[in-house]
């Protein structure tokens, strides 16, 4: 279980995030009177997360740290904290890791549960675009890969899958901007280890 109380930047009030195996909740509206977002351990359907650099004129001048969670019908809790100048930098960077550890050991392994039980029960399962069957993997369409042709690269804030006798036919997966990459990473190893 992990709660803190997170300042997303220098001007805001803390607000208060707990983070259990059976739920999320964060006080994520602007007025104190507005009853915090609950995602109880079921309704969490998607991860994404990043830091991006905030840029000034002729050099970096800060990050910007994001973890947004979706729950079910689109509702979205939106986690942002910012370093400017490197004030506070350290502390931020492991408050987002033990933010995303708390996310991956709770919901995020009910979540790659999931998308393995529907690819047991139907041979195939398509996340972001991407469909994993029991033998092939189809990046791009009417292009299916055989798992013993497919290879992968991790890169800093991306993942990408390829066809090592292809190189052309690709696809990859920005932690940051797509809804579940780390899904598709981990269905991709998995799929990967056993063939």
């Amino acid at each position: 279980m992990l709660k803190l109380e997170i300042r997303p930047n220098i001007l805001d009030r803390k607000r208060k995030l707990v983070i259990n195996p059976d739920m999320i909740t964060y006080d994520d509206s602007d007025w104190k009177d507005v009853p915090n977002t609950i995602f109880n351990k079921d309704e969490v359907e998607g991860l994404r997360f990043g830091i991006e650099p905030i840029k000034g004129y002729a050099f970096t001048i800060g990050r910007r740290y994001y973890i947004d969670i979706r729950g079910f019908e689109d509702k979205v809790i939106k986690i942002r904290f910012t370093s400017l100048c490197s004030i506070r930098k350290k502390e931020l960077h492991k408050r987002y890791v033990d933010i995303l550890n708390a996310l991956f050991n709770t919901h995020q392994e009910n979540i790659i549960n999931r998308y393995i039980d529907s690819f047991n029960k139907n041979s195939f399962v398509e996340i972001l675009g991407t469909t994993f069957k029991s033998d092939t993997v189809i990046l791009i369409k009417d292009h299916e890969i055989p798992y013993t042709d497919l290879g992968f690269r991790e890169y800093i804030g991306y993942y990408a899958l390829f066809s090592k006798s292809n190189p052309k036919i690709y696809k990859s997966y920005n932690y940051l901007k797509d809804w579940n990459s780390a899904v598709v990473y981990s269905i991709s190893k998995l799929l990967l280890a056993e063939s």
